[in-house]
């Protein structure tokens, strides 16, 4: 039996171009890769443990944010196993602040010949994250658009979940404390990010000029009305966010937030969770190896 390189998580699911995969699917076989095609309620966690075990080294998410943050669960502070992330997804937020191209055939390259870089990761209680993780309308937003299901036009999953998020438009009181911030927030949007995000950047990407840092950033908007979220939205796109008024911004290294309810929804790397509460979150500085281009 051949020796493979390392292992492909394929989620066929990820992204506006659903249901295709097969030619990379093919690519990764004859460069010596194994490949799993994702299917919904598989352990991936236990996959890449269990090839951990048994010696592979290599692990290939490729998909959008929520696959590459299933496959890297494992992988945190293991100084042997390296990342690396084929953008399939609809924005490929991590992929992008890493520099990783977005034709499929040009990031398996990078995936099997690039260069290693270690990169912060975030942790909340006992889930890891690259990019951020978000308590308010946004959690509510992703779970109603994933109601719909994968087979209905995502356009139209946007626009309901859209319309039921701000027809209920649900706030959150947390209590947050930090090294030097201690605070009761009421809020509709609340985040925290792995590593600072350039709000000066026009449209949703907002790229992060380091992901070695050590830090958190955490964001939110007092409660607001309606009105004033669409007028924060435009000025987000406009890349003018820290013009709308109460916008509130600091770093650290360690966040406990708190809330009244023992359980809360939490929406990481793009993906919807329930954690227990308070929430612990912390920098893991360089505690992940990807694959990047060389330079």
């Amino acid at each position: 039996m051949p020796v493979t390189r390392g292992t492909i998580f394929l989620n066929e699911k990820s992204g506006p171009k659903s249901g295709g995969g097969d030619d990379l699917a093919v690519a990764a076989e004859k460069a010596g890769l194994e490949v799993i095609r994702l299917t919904p309620g598989f352990d991936v966690g236990g996959a890449v443990r269990d090839r951990l075990n048994r010696g592979k080294t290599l692990f290939v998410a490729a998909g959008g944010d929520g696959t590459v943050n299933a496959v890297l669960q494992p992988l945190v502070q293991h100084a042997e196993a390296a990342l690396a992330v084929i953008p399939e997804g609809t924005y490929n937020h991590f992929a992008r602040d890493l520099g990783i191209p977005l034709d499929w055939r040009e990031a398996l390259d990078v995936a099997l010949n690039g260069t290693r870089r270690n990169v912060d990761t975030g942790r909340a209680n006992d889930r890891f994250f690259v990019n951020n993780l978000s308590i308010g309308l946004y959690p509510d937003l992703v779970r109603r658009r994933e109601e719909k299901g994968r087979d209905y036009p995502r356009w139209k999953a946007r626009l309901y979940a859209l319309y039921s998020t701000l027809r209920k438009f649900r706030h959150v009181t947390l209590a947050i404390e930090s090294e030097h911030h201690h605070e009761l927030v009421k809020t509709h949007v609340f985040m925290i990010s792995n590593n600072s995000y350039d709000l000066s950047r026009l449209g949703i990407e907002a790229p992060r000029s380091t992901l070695e840092e050590g830090r958190l950033a955490v964001y939110w908007l007092p409660h607001i009305s309606r009105l004033k979220l669409m007028r924060f939205v435009a000025r987000y796109l406009a890349g003018r966010v820290r013009e709308t008024p109460g916008f509130r911004s600091f770093r650290t290294a360690r966040l406990k937030v708190q809330s009244s309810k023992p359980i809360i929804r939490v929406g990481i790397d793009g993906e919807v969770f329930t954690l227990a509460t308070p929430l612990i979150i912390t920098t893991v500085p360089k505690s992940l190896s990807v694959m990047v281009p060389k330079e």
